[in-house]
């Protein structure tokens, strides 16, 4: 049985199995990169973009290597936005 508007040969996207874990460890290599070295983590930060980048230029898993940005990047600006607020900054 078919849902309307969808063939049956069509079925739900493939998502890399290492997406969450990826996102989860960039969110927290971003966050300690922030908290313990600053703009100094901001080179960690960028190292881990370029890797991601070449991975997916090398045609490896692409939601992972998103989701490794992603992660980083966002662990990162929380813990700065957190210092601008907060005054540390």
């Amino acid at each position: 049985m078919s849902t309307p508007g969808r063939s049956p040969e069509s079925g739900s996207p493939q998502v890399s199995p290492a997406t969450i874990p990826l996102l989860l460890l960039g969110l927290l290599i971003g966050f300690f990169a922030g908290y313990f070295f600053l703009w100094w983590g901001l080179l960690g930060v960028l190292a881990v973009c370029v890797i991601a980048f070449t991975r997916v230029f090398a045609g490896k898993s692409r939601d992972a290597a998103t989701a490794a940005i992603l992660g980083v990047v966002a662990g990162y600006l929380i813990v700065i936005l957190l210092a601008l607020f907060r005054g540390v900054l």
